[in-house]
């Protein structure tokens, strides 16, 4: 089995910024950097994660490790592993119930929203649409 998470290279750092930079515009979501959530005894942390929207306390104890799944869980590719070790992460959180999950492919500057394995869509100009969150991001945002 792949390693649930891998070292985040120069590019994909950046992208990673940018991303999470873009997606904090959006006021119904709250973002993310790599919070690990638990699937079947097994920790994964995407690059990016977002929940419903929520108050951030930090004078409360904290959290871990997430047990409530997000909402959307977003994989930046990385030299060091493959498109199939992202899907195959992808059908995981699928099956643990996260609504949509985005592949991030900073080379080809294009990002792959799927709300299924089998229902994906490509982006690499105007805006990113993910139908089932409801979001709209200029592309242009995370690649400039």
């Amino acid at each position: 089995m792949t390693p649930a998470y891998q070292l985040p290279s120069y590019h994909s750092s950046y992208t990673q910024a940018k991303m999470i930079a873009a997606l904090l515009k959006l006021d119904k979501f709250t973002v993310f950097s790599e919070l690990s959530f638990k699937i079947e005894a097994k920790n994964y942390k995407p690059a990016v994660s977002l929940y419903s929207k929520r108050p951030i306390n930090p004078s409360l104890p904290d959290t871990i490790t997430m047990t409530e799944m997000p909402l959307l869980a977003i994989e930046i590719l990385i030299p060091t592993e493959t498109i199939q070790q992202i899907l195959d992460r992808f059908m995981l959180y699928f099956e643990a119930n996260v609504k949509s999950c985005w592949l991030v492919i900073p080379v080809a500057e294009t990002v792959i929203v799927y709300s299924s394995l089998e229902n994906a869509r490509r982006f690499n100009s105007g805006e990113i649409i993910d139908e089932v969150l409801d979001i709209q991001l200029p592309l242009e945002e995370i690649f400039d």
